[in-house]
């Protein structure tokens, strides 16, 4: 026995050193593992996920319950939430079944046999046919069998890592999923409310276009007007009536989209009401949080990733290390012939691997995994500094629309009334009928900037929340305009 030993020697000491040719997953950059050391409250630090985190209510800084019920309505039965949840049930029920791999395995076994048998010789006496070569044999048999691999070098722990970062990167690919889900249920929102101010800016014009026919009428009546004034307005009032029946179309399909994404696809368009005004974007804040770009679920995603893979690579080192099972086994057998035999027995056996011959093939398997670490690392670094460079390009995208739409409201007003004058003084035979469609031109095109430019700032307001992880704090002081009157009284 000594001998044994003196010679495996030499092969344990080299299984033992393997773990040296492996290289260490690099680190994230020291700024960006600071910037992200603090993990929510449902992720431990080990990367172990626990209590799965609220999805963040940004949508409810816009102050519309109606948003609020859509988003909610979303949440709960579109498709895309439903599979998210079923993904997450299936990455928890995966993660328990990776975690039992280093716990006693083993079942139950039953067994039973009845065998005859007959002697086919001469019958020489009556012994002969008493005999042992003639009759019927039973036999049953219980055990229990069990195998029992012991967690010497630790393997247990690093498929605890790699199981938990598995899990927690599903859970937070759900939570992009549920996050994506509630931007696109605003933004189609924020688009139907664009049609429907479109749509009312369409039919104001065509009221337009049918008092200004009218105005006209009654001066050819009275020969103060030639006849091809008349025609060029019914062209004008004509594509009015086109446009209001395009964009009547086009709210319609996307009122129809919105159904579909919050489960509501077989209700009809009125059960959608979507109202008259377009919403306020909120105000933003002076000061952001510092943790709202590390509650973005890619940035966590790519975190639990990374640990996932810094796991895997553990246990790909671990396993050029010897590996110990223990199979003990305890059972009843029982058998009947003659007479009825009924013994138990019991077992302890155990045996230890090294692997030898396989060994630059676990090498190989090993460095491949480390490479896949130190991918994950890198993956993690780009989704970092995407995760800023969005926020910062969705800031500065929406940090004029506040200045922007007072302008265009302030601009609407004076075109508003510059028209009401003209229709005025041509009414009156001061103007001639260029100056009023001018007017009239200048008023429409203030109307459809003023509405494109609240819609672009729902859209720019709903890409920083996006961005930034989630919104900020209703009482968060808002940034106070600027009033120096650039852009607005020139």
């Amino acid at each position: 026995m000594k001998n044994v030993f003196f010679w495996s020697a030499p092969a344990w000491l080299l299984a033992l050193s393997g773990c040296a040719s492996v290289p260490d997953a690099p680190r994230p950059f020291p700024l960006i593992a600071q910037q992200y050391s603090a993990m929510p409250d449902g992720v431990a630090r080990d990367g172990a996920t626990a209590a799965p985190q609220a999805l963040d209510t940004w949508w409810k800084l816009f102050d519309e319950p109606l948003l609020d019920r859509l988003v909610t309505q979303a949440l709960q039965a579109s498709t895309e939430a439903r599979m998210s949840i079923a993904r997450v049930r299936e990455a928890r029920a995966m993660r328990e079944a990776a975690l039992t791999q280093y716990r006693p395995q083993g079942g139950l076994r039953a067994g039973g046999e009845r065998r005859g048998s007959r002697n086919l010789g001469h019958r020489s006496s009556a012994l002969d046919m008493q005999g042992a070569g003639a009759g019927a044999q039973s036999s049953a048999n219980l055990d229990l069998l069990v195998s029992w691999e012991l967690d010497l070098f630790g393997r247990g722990d690093a498929l605890q890592r790699q199981a938990d970062g598995d899990f927690g990167s599903a859970i937070y690919g759900a939570y992009a999923e549920r996050a994506a889900l509630v931007a696109e249920v605003a933004r189609t929102w924020f688009e139907a409310q664009r049609l429907t101010a479109a749509l009312a800016d369409a039919q104001a014009t065509v009221a337009i276009q049918t008092r200004l026919q009218e105005v006209l009428a009654r001066k050819v009546e009275r020969g103060l007007a030639p006849v091809s004034e008349s025609a060029r307005v019914d062209a004008g009032l004509l594509s009015a009536q086109a446009n209001a029946l395009v964009l009547q179309s086009q709210l319609d399909a996307t009122r129809r989209a919105l159904l579909v994404l919050v489960g509501m696809g077989d209700e009809p368009l009125a059960a959608l009401d979507l109202g008259h005004e377009q919403t306020r974007p909120p105000a933003l804040p002076q000061a952001m949080p510092a943790e709202l770009l590390s509650r973005r679920p890619d940035v966590l995603q790519a975190r639990a990733q990374m640990q996932a893979a810094a796991g895997g690579l553990d246990l790909a080192r671990l396993a050029l290390l010897p590996s110990v099972t223990l199979t003990p086994g305890i059972g009843l057998n029982w058998q009947k012939q003659a007479a009825s035999l009924g013994t138990g027995f019991w077992s302890l056996a155990g045996n230890a691997v090294l692997p030898v011959l396989d060994r630059p093939r676990l090498l190989a398997n090993a460095r491949a995994q480390g490479a896949r670490a130190e991918q994950a690392v890198i993956a993690y670094e780009q989704v970092v500094q995407r995760a800023f460079s969005e926020a910062d390009q969705a800031l500065l995208r929406m940090a004029p629309d506040e200045r922007r739409i007072a302008a265009l409201e302030q601009a609407q007003q004076r075109a508003r009334a510059a028209y009401e004058a003209a229709v005025k003084g041509y009414g009156a035979g001061f103007f001639d009928l260029i100056v009023v469609l001018d007017s009239e031109l200048v008023y429409r095109e203030a109307r459809v900037a003023l509405t494109n430019a609240r819609a672009e700032a729902l859209t720019h307001a709903v890409q920083v929340f996006q961005s930034l992880g989630g919104g900020w704090a209703r009482g968060a002081k808002a940034q106070e305009a600027e009033s120096n009157g650039e852009g607005i009284d020139g």
